[in-house]
């Protein structure tokens, strides 16, 4: 008669954490008004001059994810609905 060992606790692997994005820019639709860069008030937002949409404009783009707070002012302002705003997760509590 063999004598099987338990398995041993199963490993706890780190999770890996994806860099949060607090937009989500339709950049295709974004006809390059401006108006949510001058409603930010964290200065996030800026024009891509490097880039022309399909409908011939240089859409927005958000220069620094953790400079924006997710105050949602770019998508009140925004006649066009290019931004999906997310909440920055909750910490874990223990």
């Amino acid at each position: 008669m063999t004598t099987r060992l338990a398995d041993p606790a199963p490993r706890v692997t780190a999770v890996e954490h994806t860099p949060f994005t607090p937009l989500a820019i339709a950049t295709d639709r974004c006809k390059g008004c401006e108006l949510c860069v001058t409603a930010c008030p964290h200065h996030v937002l800026e024009l891509d001059q490097a880039v022309v949409n399909a409908l011939g404009y240089h859409p927005v783009r958000l220069v620094d994810p953790a400079g924006c707070t997710s105050c949602v002012l770019c998508a009140r302002v925004c006649p066009d609905a290019v931004f999906t705003v997310f909440a920055p997760r909750k910490e874990a509590r223990s």
